[in-house]
């Protein structure tokens, strides 16, 4: 179902996205070793991702690197590695599992079914040459993978070794941080092990209106409903070619609510869940939250922006300190750079601060 709330697994259930979809599986038959594929929050990474591994005829495993992060505190080299041969292994006999980590550093079977114990001697080095050495193509799909960055082992030179050293592993890699990603990996960066080396990047984009009304359409022609056209375009244009919120949006008239509650209700649950992701984002002090208001309430300039926050705060900010506040939204994907000046690029996201 279109409006079905949760990622998306089969390809009939993604809406226009062959185009990424073909680039990725593409890129994986071509032998490609890292895909990074971005775009700013609910614009279905984790489906295109979760259908993409679905449609490929390889082993293949998905890490939510932020949930790791929230588990650990950090993203340990322990628990990506256990995390890496728990997806290798999936469907394996204990024979099979027995002879692929035999002698394998840090890495110890359980006594019932595949029970794995991984400790803090693991070199992910070698868990990876293992997996190479059997000769089938093995995915690494990394959600959230600018989360890599909470940790002492050095993802992105071992991401570059693989790429160098090993013929059948490839990296899928997904961030809606997009700035944060950038910068972690180093694509573009000189001095990063990663720069210069063959990948492929695609950016998802919001839906086109056209794209927005096809989508309610079909979706509401799958559930039997038929909605007037100005209710449709009129969410349409709350939403703004979002389709995490477009499909909740469809969810909501689903589940039997008019036109307007769908939208009152969909602008209630998204205001508590953007501001709860908001305050869990690690060292943003109150000053972004006073500079996200501003952009909410029509500060775009730079200037008036850092005005409006130091009105509100009561006494003068530094320059290049404030500056560093508007460049760190940025790099969160919460604003983005243009030649107009800054804007919020998702509606209820501005909904949500104004």
């Amino acid at each position: 179902m279109l409006f079905n709330p949760k990622p998306k697994m089969r390809r009939e259930e993604l809406y226009d996205r062959e185009e990424e979809l073909s680039l990725i599986e593409n890129s994986i038959e071509k032998g490609l070793s890292l895909i990074v594929l971005l775009g700013i929050r609910r614009l279905g990474k984790s489906s295109l991702l979760n259908v993409t591994l679905n449609e490929l005829p390889y082993r293949s495993v998905k890490i939510d690197a932020r949930k790791v992060y929230s588990e650990f505190g950090s993203v340990p080299k322990e628990a990506i590695g256990k995390l890496i041969l728990q997806g290798y292994l999936k469907g394996s006999t204990k024979e099979r599992a027995k002879e692929t980590l035999k002698s394998l550093k840090g890495v110890r079977i359980g006594g019932l079914g595949i029970e794995l114990s991984v400790d803090r001697s693991v070199s992910l080095h070698e868990v990876l040459e293992r997996i190479d050495s059997i000769g089938e193509r093995f995915i690494i799909a990394i959600d959230e993978a600018q989360y890599l960055r909470f940790s002492n082992s050095r993802y992105p030179e071992l991401i570059a070794w693989a790429m160098d050293e090993l013929q059948n592993v490839s990296f899928i890699l997904t961030g809606s941080e997009i700035g944060l990603l950038e910068d972690f990996l180093g694509l573009h960066d000189p001095e990063s092990a990663l720069f210069g080396r063959a990948h492929r990047e695609i950016r998802l984009k919001r839906f086109e209106r056209k794209q927005s009304r096809d989508f309610l359409m079909r979706g509401f022609e799958e559930v039997g409903m038929n909605v007037p056209e100005d209710e449709i375009g009129e969410a349409i244009g709350e939403l703004d070619g979002i389709v995490g919120w477009l499909t909740l949006y469809g969810y909501n008239r689903y589940l039997g609510m008019s036109h307007r509650e769908a939208l009152n209700r969909l602008k209630e649950d998204a205001r508590r869940l953007i501001l709860a992701e908001f305050s869990a984002l690690e060292k943003l002090s109150h000053r972004y939250e006073l500079a996200m208001r501003a952009v909410a309430n029509g500060k775009h300039r730079w200037k008036e922006i850092k005005e409006t926050v130091e009105l509100l705060e009561g006494k003068r900010i530094d320059d290049k300190n404030f500056s560093n506040v508007l460049n760190n939204l940025v790099r969160y994907g919460y604003l983005e750079k243009t030649i107009e000046g800054y804007f919020i690029p998702d509606p209820l996201v501005e909904h949500a601060f104004r």
